[in-house]
């Protein structure tokens, strides 16, 4: 279904599902309590009051005993949801000799020989969703390594969402309550992105899941118009420009290019809508930002555009000022 609001595709809710995967008591791996946590924190966000998936509809596996537990689960979720299927993993990557990604199980040994027959090869879940009858396929993998999935000749029409590239890992501290990347995806489920519409699309939280400076960049692969698939509603106020400007900062500790096209969206709806110092305060982010993108001079001409905003402070506005001069050689 359509929302004509914000072109987001809504799931049907009879008729869409999701099996959410946590992997978090290795044997042979660094143990990951947060994978389990972050499944069961992630199946109640997609089920909540106004969730658009039925609670009987998500499956949550913790553990797995064994592969074809696992696959015989998704295969059913398969057969049960014809309009979205939504296949969620968190836990540790493995290669294989060939370099291709297999899902770690909690036997899985890390040796690249012994990937293919102790985890899951990816490209066996890619398999499922391809047979699927469902109109949209979707899989989020949260572990190390998870880009390689783009590689599984099976994936070619289902909707990746990953947390890493092909060759980055991912930080998994023991004592965090989730993985950065699942722990970030709930907090913009539960929270909402102010802004963006009524609903909360795979775009959506791809665009807004940056992290910290020494997380890695997730990636996304749409299939057609599958961006445009919602996941739940956006629980955010639609003028929270506090919230908006959180976000977009976060982002910019690992994507300062991101984090300053946000901001510039931000300077515009806040000129309308804010208070003339928050919306000044949001000018002047979008300008350091955008000299930390690599664009000084850019930088340099919105500092002085600002100069001339009675708000401003002229000091701080001259400080900047000289600062992208001097890299400029001005």
């Amino acid at each position: 279904m359509r929302d004509p609001l914000n072109e987001a595709t809504i799931p049907a809710r009879e008729a869409s599902g999701a099996v959410l995967v946590g992997v978090g008591t290795y044997r042979s791996l660094p143990r990951l309590p947060g994978a389990l946590t972050g499944i069961a924190d992630l199946a109640a966000a997609l089920t909540g009051p106004d969730g658009l998936f039925a609670p009987e509809s998500v499956q949550t596996i913790a553990d797995p005993e064994s592969v074809t537990e696992l696959l015989d689960e998704v295969a059913a979720a398969a057969e049960r949801h014809p309009d979205t299927l939504l296949f969620y993993f968190v836990g540790h990557g493995l290669r294989d000799l060939d370099g291709q990604l297999c899902l770690a199980l909690p036997w899985s040994l890390d040796k690249k020989s012994e990937a293919e027959r102790t985890a899951l090869p990816v490209e066996r879940i890619m398999a499922l969703l391809k047979g699927a009858p469902a109109k949209r396929r979707i899989a989020v993998l949260d572990c190390r390594y998870s880009g390689r999935a783009m590689r599984a000749p099976s994936a070619f029409n289902t909707h990746l969402l990953t947390a890493t590239g092909q060759n980055e890992k991912v930080r998994s501290p023991s004592e965090q309550q989730t993985t950065p990347f699942t722990g970030t995806l709930l907090d913009l489920l539960r929270n909402g992105v102010p802004g963006v519409g009524p609903w909360l699309t795979l775009g959506d939280l791809y665009r807004w899941i940056g992290g910290a400076a020494d997380d890695p960049t997730p990636h996304q692969r749409a299939v057609d118009d599958s961006a445009t698939i919602a996941l739940v509603p956006n629980r955010a106020a639609r003028q929270d420009f506090g919230r908006r400007a959180e976000l977009a900062m976060r982002i910019g500790s690992k994507d300062p290019a991101r984090a300053a096209r946000l901001f510039a969206d931000l300077v515009v709806d806040a000129a309308a809508r804010a208070e003339a110092k928050e919306a000044l305060a949001y000018r002047m982010s979008a300008a350091s930002w955008l000299g930390a993108a690599g664009d000084p001079r850019g930088a340099l001409a919105r500092w002085e555009a600002i100069r001339h905003d009675p708000q401003a402070d002229v000091v701080e506005v001259e400080a900047n000022i000289a600062y992208w001069q001097e890299r400029l050689g001005v």
